[in-house]
């Protein structure tokens, strides 16, 4: 115990770099944002600024540099000081652990970062890199896309190897932009260095692994916040089918807090909507089954031939998992689930983790056939 509480003191008081990748990742920041000048200071450690080919600058923990878009170029002032204007600045950290603070000009928009910032800029404004080492990218995403959930180190260990896993099969994403992942959604969620310590400790404790299916293939570790009771299978959602993403049983995530949701609808709007897929709904029978519609018995694909993913997006339902009937001059639909159901079901997972099961007993159980793998540390990104 001593020995994990050390450990923990100096990720949150040292800022705790993990060294198990020599490679960088590069993330463009504030990627959804139009950023037009900022505020970037040491946090901790030392850095340097390099602008362009002039030799690099000392920056201490007093110094304050703002960076201005100016002309496509990127004005630099240091302590109100006129730099000039440069094509390309890096902030590089000097020593292993550093993290730096960046003020943008958009109000609350102030985070910290592990490591390097790269900044150029384009007609639009400032273009900020983040070049950070891979698994402090890792405990990154994995604080942005889960923390609050739970406090299980074991949770946050997979969610990390989920993040690992998407890191290889998207690393090419980006690519003709100049980096290689965003920090938006169409990526995966960043929004700076990790700094809770069960989020560090359980990223910590996954570097090198993987998921792979049962030929030793790299999966897509898809995942939800709650199937509902049942999982969905790929092809059901999107119509590709994978051996690893196959809808099953799922107890685990029964009665939690995203398990169950009601929503009413004006019954003209559901008939009218029913009726514009060319569906009869003066017709006795399937008047009945428009208003009694029943996923009881497990999930279904259609309701009267349109898809439940269809009806999910045009209702903004949160899930595809519902029953509905007849309530008034409304229609009642009690649903399950929250998310498209397919792979892990995050809920369920805190669940299986907090009854004492093994993080790839987990993983196991959601990814049909998958299997934990550890992978050569200076692989992970390939060629850049």
């Amino acid at each position: 115990m001593k020995i994990k509480s050390l450990s923990i003191f100096l990720a949150l008081g040292l800022g705790f770099s993990f060294n198990s990748f020599s490679q960088n990742i590069k993330v463009r920041i504030f990627s959804d944002q139009t950023i037009t000048h900022a505020t970037i200071r040491s946090s901790f450690g030392r850095y340097s600024l390099s602008l362009d080919n002039n030799s690099p600058i000392t920056i201490t923990k007093t110094s304050k540099v703002d960076i201005k878009s100016k002309d496509q170029k990127v004005e630099v002032k240091i302590n109100d000081s006129l730099y000039g204007c440069f094509n390309n600045i890096v902030f590089n950290k000097e020593g292993l652990r550093s993290f730096f603070q960046i003020e943008t000009n958009i109000k609350s928009l102030t985070r910290r970062y592990d490591d390097n910032l790269i900044v150029n800029s384009d007609n639009k404004g400032l273009r900020l890199i983040n070049n950070i080492e891979t698994e402090n990218y890792i405990a990154g995403v994995v604080q942005a896309e889960t923390w609050g959930a739970t406090k299980n180190v074991d949770f946050f260990k997979i969610q990390a190897i989920c993040v690992r896993n998407y890191i290889m099969m998207n690393i090419a994403k980006h690519k003709k932009d100049g980096y290689q992942m965003c920090d938006a959604v169409h990526c995966q969620a960043y929004k700076g260095r990790a700094n809770q310590p069960e989020v560090i400790e359980g990223a910590y404790n996954s570097k090198g692994e993987i998921i792979v299916d049962i030929n030793g293939n790299i999966i897509e570790t898809l995942f939800h916040s709650n199937s509902g009771g049942q999982t969905v299978s790929s092809e059901d959602v999107w119509g590709k089918p994978f051996s690893h993403l196959v809808g099953k049983i799922d107890s685990f995530s029964v009665g939690l807090k995203a398990y169950a949701w009601e929503k009413y609808i004006p019954l003209k709007d559901w008939q009218r909507y029913f009726k514009e897929k060319e569906v009869n709904v003066k017709d006795d029978s399937i008047k009945n089954e428009l208003l009694n519609f029943s996923q009881n018995e497990g999930r279904k694909k259609e309701m009267l031939g349109v898809s439940l993913v269809q009806i999910r997006k045009d209702f903004n339902l949160r899930s595809t998992f519902f029953s509905c009937q007849e309530w008034g001059s409304e229609v009642k639909l009690n649903g399950k689930g929250y998310g498209h159901g397919v792979g892990l079901s995050q809920e369920g997972a805190i669940k299986m983790c907090d009854e004492g099961f093994e993080y790839w007993q987990v993983i196991e159980h959601y990814y049909t056939g998958a299997k934990i793998k550890r992978i050569d540390e200076d692989k992970l990104l390939g060629e850049n």
